[in-house]
Order: C-alpha cells, then sequence, then structure tokens
C-alpha cells in the first residue's frame, strides 16, 4: 500500500495486478476511475468505482465491464463530463435549498401567525399560486445554470456526504426563520393601520418578491455568466406580480385588495 502512494506509473502490468491496484487504492479509501480498452482491463474495470471503456477501439469485454463508454476515445471528454457533472449537482443543490427554504418560510409565518392568535397572513388560493410561480419556475431555472470553470479547481466532493449536510440545512433553517419573522412583524405592523385583505395581499407580495431575491443569491453566479432563463424569470415572475395584483380578475380569484 505504501508503494501505491509514492508511485505514479505501473508499466506492463497483468491483468490480476491491475486489479490488485485497484484493490488497494479503494482500500486506501480513494474513489478509483479506471479506463481500458482491451480484455485484460475488464477486472480492474468492473472493480472500479467508475470504469471507462473506448467506444472506437474498446473491445466488447472491456464496453460491458465498464460503467463509462467514451463515444470518441478522447480523454479530454472525461474533463468536460466531470465538469458538466459537476455544474450539474450544484445547480440541484442551488433549486433544493431555495425550494425547501422558501416553503420552510411560508410554513412557519402561518404557525407563528396562528401562534399569536392573528388573521392568517396568507390563504390557501395565495399559497397555491406562490407554489405555482414562484417555486416551481425558478426552481427550475436555478437547475439550468450556466458552465461554471471553477468547480474543477474545487476538490472532489466525498462521495459519502449528504446532499442536506450540515452547512446546507443551517442556510435553509437560516432563511426560512429570517424570512418568516420579517413578514411576521411587517404583518402585524400593517395590521395597526391597514384591514386585513391589504394586509395580506402586502405580505403576498412582499413574501414573492423576496422569494425573488432567493433566486437571486443562490444563481447570482449564474446570472453574471448570462443565464437568460434565469434572468428572464426573474423579470416575467416580478411584472407577473404587478399584474395580476392589479388586475380585477386575480384580485377576486386571489382575494387581494389595495
Amino acid at each position: 500500500s505504501s508503494i501505491l502512494l509514492k508511485t505514479r506509473i505501473f508499466a506492463r502490468t497483468k491483468p490480476e495486478q491491475k486489479l490488485r491496484i485497484t484493490t488497494l487504492l479503494q482500500k486506501l479509501g480513494m474513489v478509483v476511475g479506471v479506463t481500458g480498452d482491451g480484455v485484460n482491463d475488464a477486472l480492474a474495470l468492473k472493480k472500479a468505482d467508475v470504469g471507462v471503456s473506448m467506444g472506437k477501439t474498446g473491445t466488447d469485454v472491456a464496453k460491458e465491464a465498464s460503467d463509462i463508454i467514451l463515444a470518441d476515445d478522447n480523454f479530454a471528454t472525461l474533463i468536460k463530463a466531470i465538469e458538466e457533472g459537476r455544474i450539474i449537482y450544484k445547480n440541484i443543490v442551488n433549486a433544493i435549498l431555495y425550494l425547501i427554504s422558501g416553503n420552510l418560510a411560508k410554513i412557519l409565518l402561518v404557525f407563528l401567525a396562528t401562534f399569536f392568535n392573528l388573521p392568517l397572513p396568507l390563504l390557501p388560493t395565495q399559497i397555491l399560486w406562490i407554489n405555482l410561480i414562484t417555486d416551481s419556475i425558478p426552481a427550475l431555472a436555478l437547475a439550468t445554470g450556466s458552465r461554471d470553470g471553477s468547480v474543477l479547481s474545487k476538490k472532489p466532493r466525498d462521495p459519502k456526504s449528504h446532499l442536506l449536510d450540515f452547512k446546507r440545512l443551517f442556510i435553509i433553517g437560516f432563511i426560512g426563520l429570517a424570512l418568516a419573522e420579517f413578514m411576521l412583524f411587517y404583518y402585524v405592523n400593517l395590521l395597526e393601520t391597514y384591514s386585513v385583505e391589504q394586509a395580506r395581499t402586502s405580505v403576498f407580495n412582499g413574501l414573492i418578491y423576496l422569494h425573488l431575491l432567493i433566486v437571486i443569491g443562490f444563481g447570482w453566479h449564474s446570472i453574471k455568466k448570462g443565464n437568460l432563463f434565469l434572468i428572464g424569470t426573474i423579470i416575467f415572475i416580478f411584472l407577473l406580480q404587478i399584474f395580476v395584483t392589479h388586475n380585477p380578475f386575480f384580485q377576486e380569484v386571489l382575494h387581494l385588495e389595495l
């Protein structure tokens, strides 16, 4: 095992030796990727965490034993695939953090208002509108983030790590609680001056606009890269909410009052 950590190249290795090298590296806690094209690579390809065979020159045995087949036999494609995979993972994490933190804010807001015997700050139809418009579309836009070359400079993710680790759970809890407390304080102050319907309308709009700020926060790098889908989504929802608030039909359906 100690020799493996000091040696960069092994030449003229036999199939069983390749298998042994792969096995020992895995026992050292490493994630092992093996590339190959021949029958003698099959054992190591099968044992590796990720086996990569050549699509053009590779044998059928090697292809069957591998997890990934390089269609163009170009190792540079592996780099692009790793970069794309990390970008996809990062975008999925951003979308999940946004969705859970936003929904947690709504749940806490309604719970706290009920706990303090306040009128409901959001009606069912308003919550449904928020779920349909400000949850689904922005989350989809966040999941289609732009390319980020910086992901390759970061250390590989621990395969044993959880999608929602302590750091991400803290972010979700902080955003959800902060948003709920702010909107509750805002709602209580509005009730002192305006009617319940007017205060509820203001909270409804404020919560949506704050959702858009969260989207901008999670997708800031993608926005700087010129992700037109994400930028267009933010602008569209902003303008749509203004239209809905001032349109008599939607005012009746969503119980809005200016």
